[in-house]
């Protein structure tokens, strides 16, 4: 475990998949990030890469040939190497290597990098293609909250809040795979309650929001939870049916439609580097402990 703390927050991370495993106010003492729990979901905060969700038959293409990827990729299970620590920053990095070649023909580096600014942390993505042919990649981000956050709270109690109206229309899944249709939850909405029957198909999923901030707000206290995802074109909200946590989750890309295996440079939301390129993106999270 890596640690990088200020006099607001401290953050935990793992060499495993990068994975940020704790974000800790020393105000209040609470713990905002999911304890990742098995007995309802065992991870904290993956990062999602290759591929963002699942593919048709865990299958894709590349030049007509067939390989093989986990919904949401290899990324988040193998070991990144901790290339730089400082007071305040933490950079991890994952290369290419024979593991990664049999599951994607890709010369590749990722950059995970976490850097705390007072009650913020902000989290960079960064992938840069060594090979000499075009990489087709997705990446995305998976946090899941801890709520309700106090003890006396319950799930119901709390709110994501836009930073602007919004028509909200969630990408509809059957199974993990999208299904073609869209269903509209609501125009003109700011506040969207919390209530589990929002799940029962899965993730929420939206795309192209006016704003790319969500925030996690409580009905008795003033403990939230920012998001900010900008330039990101798809965010995914999720839970479990009794689970108690929250995900908020920044993607560029998507799982496959129903179909059939699809070329990887075909897939939504797919990123497409040329050699020597790099891909950088940023979200953040900010806790308040008010």
């Amino acid at each position: 475990m890596s640690y990088i703390e200020n006099d607001f927050i401290k953050i935990t991370t793992k060499s495993q998949g990068a994975e940020l495993t704790s974000i800790f106010t020393k105000k209040n003492n609470i713990d905002y990030l999911w304890n990742a729990d098995p007995a309802f979901w065992g991870r904290h905060a993956p990062v999602l890469f290759p591929n963002v969700g699942k593919l048709i038959d865990n299958q894709y293409k590349v030049n007509n040939e067939v390989y093989s990827l986990p919904q949401h990729g290899f990324a988040r299970d193998m070991e990144f190497k901790l290339i730089d620590s400082k007071d305040n920053e933490l950079n991890y990095m994952l290369i290419s290597d024979q593991q990664t070649i049999v599951k994607y023909p890709f010369q590749f580096s990722l950059n995970v990098n976490y850097k705390l600014k007072d009650e913020t942390l902000f989290i960079t993505y960064i992938v840069k293609n060594n090979d000499t042919k075009p990489m087709p990649f997705s990446i995305g981000a998976h946090p899941a909250f801890n709520i309700p956050l106090l003890d006396n709270d319950s799930f119901e109690d709390y709110y994501i809040e836009f930073e602007e109206e919004e028509r909200l229309e969630t990408i509809k899944l059957e199974g993990p795979y999208r299904n073609g249709q869209r269903e509209l939850i609501g125009e003109r909405i700011k506040k969207l309650p919390l209530t589990r029957e929002l799940f029962k198909d899965d993730a929420l999923i939206f795309e192209n929001l006016k704003k790319n901030t969500i925030s996690i707000c409580s009905n008795n206290h003033p403990n939230t939870i920012k998001v900010n995802f900008e330039g990101f074109p798809f965010v995914g909200i999720w839970t479990t049916k009794t689970a108690p946590f929250l995900c908020i989750e920044p993607w560029y890309g998507i799982a496959d439609e129903i179909g059939s295996v699809k070329e990887m440079k075909d897939r939504l939301g797919i990123q497409i580097l040329k050699p020597s390129e790099s891909f950088k993106s940023t979200y953040s999270i900010t806790v308040s402990s008010e």
